[in-house]
């Protein structure tokens, strides 16, 4: 196999353009930097976007999580989880997915992963729920894909549990010609630099109902009154008090700023053009392995659950069994010839020290799926624009070359 040209593959390319920069210049000028009228627009259009009811803005993909898991505990909702309730999270998950749970007071039970789509096992959460008394799920869509959502909806609608989607990684994904994000009671999603659209930073919550809709801004914002729709009431029921600083909730500032929204509207008129440069460059790389001339299956490629259209957030795969690697070594390698890789999210959770601190249920062990994805899953970056069929061809010639390189 000959040695290919060294590459510049980042993990993602930028995704923005002059309209960005020209939008957050004109805001900046407007003199109003805080959150105003363009997160409000932002907010209507993403929603409308999603097909959802309401959307609200936060400052990270993290602190969407925060805030959608603050409200499900809140004391003013009337269906509310309790210190102490159990949420089942899949293994393979982000850190900020996972820390909500525990800062809530709650108990996430770890929950295995499937490797052939690198999401939840839902015969894993069967045998958790005959075991546990667990009233909610976390539901990581990683990386684009998701689970066997026809089971798991049938088992959340059977069990009357309450579904949280983190969509961090997955905006564009959709189930049944629904988005992801919009199937349970909250859909969280990030706009960092690396997403399918961004903010730089900056996250969304999206909700259905109006309930949600005014716990999460007040949450937001430091529980004041300012945005809650019965806020007069409120004023009124409170008349000894500043109406200006009326606190009616426990809050945070989680707000975004406006150039964030200036930015994100701009990257909204782009997005179905980005995210459909993202499917094509993946269908055209996965062809470009499988036609390569040294090709003999190493790789496996994770594929898209029942009724469901990925738009891949990277490129992942999972270096087949009877590939003997030093992964390490291949991580080095492909980065020295300039292709940047990352692990599949955090690989398997249980392994993170911090777990060892918290409240963490582990009882659902071996993860022997989480394991998998933690020893031998990769991805790289498919970008928001077309890759050129040359760029494609060194690509994977390069990994397979290094992977050829790593056998110890």
């Amino acid at each position: 196999m000959p040695v290919p040209e060294k590459l510049h593959f980042p993990l993602v390319d930028s995704s923005y353009d002059n309209q960005e920069i020209i939008s957050c210049i004109a805001t900046l000028l407007s003199g109003q930097l805080t959150m105003g009228a363009k997160v409000r627009q932002f907010e209507q259009e993403f929603a409308a976007w999603c097909g959802a009811a309401h959307a609200v803005m936060v400052n990270s993909g993290s602190s969407a999580n925060l805030l959608a898991l603050s409200v499900l505990t809140n004391p003013l909702r009337r269906e509310r989880l309790k210190v102490g309730d159990r949420v089942a999270v899949p293994a393979v998950c982000w850190s900020t997915s996972l820390w909500p749970v525990i800062q809530l007071g709650l108990v996430p039970v770890l929950i295995d992963v499937d490797p052939e789509t690198l999401n939840l096992s839902i015969p894993s959460l069967e045998a958790a729920l005959r075991r546990h008394d667990i009233r909610a799920v976390l539901m990581v869509h990683v990386l684009g894909n998701s689970t066997n959502l026809p089971a798991l909806m049938e088992l959340i609608d059977s069990r009357g549990l309450l579904l949280i989607e983190d969509t961090c990684e997955s905006l564009g994904s959709t189930y049944d010609g629904r988005m992801l994000g919009t199937l349970g009671t909250f859909g969280t999603f990030s706009f960092y630099f690396s997403h399918h659209m961004t903010t730089i930073e900056g996250g969304m919550v999206l909700a259905g109902s109006e309930e949600d809709y005014d716990l999460l801004k007040c949450l937001r914002a430091h529980g004041w009154s300012r945005e809650q729709s019965n806020r007069a009431d409120l004023e009124r029921d409170n008349h000894h008090i500043d109406p200006r600083f009326l606190f009616v909730n426990v809050g945070y500032n989680l707000r975004p700023m406006e150039i964030q929204a200036a930015f994100g509207i701009e990257q909204l008129t782009r997005l179905n053009d980005m995210n459909a440069h993202r499917r094509a460059n993946v269908l055209r790389i996965r062809d470009a392995f499988t036609r390569h001339r040294h090709w003999q299956g190493q790789l496996l490629f994770p594929q898209a659950t029942p009724k469901l259209d990925a738009c891949w957030f990277g490129f992942p795969f999972l270096i087949a069994p009877a590939v003997a690697v030093d992964y390490k070594r291949f991580t080095r390698l492909l980065l020295e010839q300039g292709v940047d890789t990352r692990p599949i999210v955090s690989g398997n959770m249980a392994l993170q020290p911090a777990i060892r601190h918290f409240n963490v249920d582990l009882s659902m062990g071996p993860f022997s799926g989480a394991q998998t994805v933690h020893e031998r899953g990769l991805f790289f970056g498919c970008h928001a624009k077309p890759l050129a069929e040359a760029t494609i061809d060194r690509l994977v010639e390069l990994i397979l070359r290094c992977l050829h390189d790593s056998a110890p």
